[in-house]
């Protein structure tokens, strides 16, 4: 009952903090056999809040550390909702460890029910864009899974979470399934040798879900992907015959440049400080100038065109600017509240979104029940019409009016200077040529 409570309530709260979430090959979560999900964990409370999300109605239920698991109310909340809890030794001690029995204990029986459980394989929470070595306890549990169902196959599922920026409002989610595979044909080895397959298998699925995901080899060069997928994703896109707006495009491009700065960092240290440079000069410009990427060309638009295009704009950004304005003024209150409670709460980053989230889902549910009551009682049914129409515009101000923001801006820079629009162009023209020079000479000698 929680859970579907919770279900509807998490439709409109999601999209609130994500702009846009997707994802590719749910067809393997939908089916009626048993799995065991294994991801990785960048998100706190947000991913399996997230998966779950996407993947409705098929239930998942969550594997998380125990010791979330406070005594009373807390605790039968985590469980109503799917979430079983597994102890680390340096967590909880020989005890903990103990509880763990009894914890597996009900996975299997939700995998005897064709159940699909998910764990996070990499055993730790960080936010970070590369994946963390597969933890030993993972493969323990699939293969003492598959030995108590028998004949019948449990599927693997590798999956990847991948934020553009994990705890950031108006970010994006692309979650990426992996192809399912099955270990009842490896458990004859198995028998015979169980920590040989097991290191097998903790290798053989970290090589499965790193295609399905951002990896940087060095976390020196995290910086230098941020700042290159900002700069390039949407002009390789172009280039590429993608679609920006895409989220598995967009994966795809930022992979390539993921790989190219690992190459480059291998291979040709002195080419990627150069790139790196480069890069760096060209992103300090655009936020200076507050540029939008994908208005710079537009400098090549007859000027006529350009002039009525900016006028037209102009109309919709003095009418989005005054409802942006009204709708923070109505909203500030709860997000503020949220805000700071969820700051204050959180034990690291890492925890910020989800617990923004859950409190944001309540704290706005109870103002908006109080102001439509107050008004009901107290203003004239013209008012509360606005008052849903700013509601209704809530969402999509939130996330699309500073990206519209930073396009007129734009446009208006290069109306009043042609030859900034020309220069910044040559020099993102030029940071392509370097990157695709990185990405020739790294296949070269790799």
């Amino acid at each position: 009952m929680i859970w579907h409570i919770l279900k509807y309530l998490l439709s409109f709260s999601i999209p609130s903090f994500y702009r846009r979430i997707q994802i590719k090959n749910v067809q393997y979560l939908k089916n009626n056999c048993p799995a065991i999900i294994c991801s990785n964990h960048p998100n706190a409370f947000m991913d399996p809040i997230a998966f779950s999300y996407m993947v409705y109605p098929p239930r998942v239920r969550y594997m998380a550390r125990g010791d979330a698991f406070k005594p009373g109310i807390v605790s039968k909340i985590l469980q109503s909702i799917g979430i079983v809890p597994i102890f680390r030794m340096q967590d909880a001690g020989a005890e903990g460890v103990k509880k763990n029995i009894e914890s597996y204990k009900v996975v299997y029986d939700l995998l005897k029910r064709n159940k699909k459980v998910m764990i996070f394989a990499e055993g730790i929470c960080v936010q970070e864009k590369r994946l963390r070595p597969i933890k030993k306890g993972v493969p323990r549990l699939i293969f003492n899974a598959q030995q108590v169902l028998g004949d019948k196959d449990i599927l693997i599922i590798p999956v990847c979470l991948n934020y553009s920026e994990p705890s950031q409002l108006g970010s994006t989610l692309f979650i990426n399934v992996g192809k399912p595979f099955t270990v009842k044909g490896r458990m004859q080895e198995f028998d015979q040798n169980p920590n040989t397959v097991m290191l097998k298998m903790m290798d053989e699925l970290y090589q499965r879900m790193l295609p399905l995901t951002i990896h940087i080899d060095n976390p020196a060069n995290d910086e230098l992907f941020e700042k290159t997928r900002e700069l390039l994703s949407y002009h390789l896109c172009k280039q590429k015959n993608l679609n920006p707006d895409n989220l598995e495009d967009i994966f795809v491009v930022e992979k390539e440049i993921a790989e190219v700065i690992n190459r480059a960092s291998s291979l040709h240290p002195e080419y990627l400080n150069v790139f790196s440079d480069k890069i760096a000069q060209m992103y300090s410009i655009v936020e200076k100038y507050e540029v939008s990427i994908p208005a710079i060309r537009a400098y090549s638009v007859p000027k006529l065109i350009l002039f009525f295009k900016a006028i037209w704009l102009a109309i919709v950004y003095i009418v989005y600017d005054l409802m942006n304005w009204i709708v923070r003024a109505f909203f500030y209150l709860p997000y503020i509240v949220s805000h700071r409670l969820a700051k204050k709460l959180s034990p690291s980053v890492e925890f910020y979104a989800s617990f923004f989230l859950a409190l944001s889902t309540f704290i706005f549910l109870f103002y908006f029940i109080l102001f439509y009551w107050i008004m009901k009682h107290f203003v004239p049914p013209v008012v509360i019409l606005i008052f849903i129409v700013l509601t209704m515009s809530f969402i999509p101000l939130l996330h699309y009016f500073p990206i519209f923001r930073r396009y007129f801006i734009t446009l208006l820079k290069i109306l009043k200077s042609k030859t900034f629009a020309v220069n910044l162009s040559k020099n993102l023209n030029q940071i392509i040529l370097d990157y695709e020079y990185l990405k020739k000479v790294s296949v070269e000698e790799k």
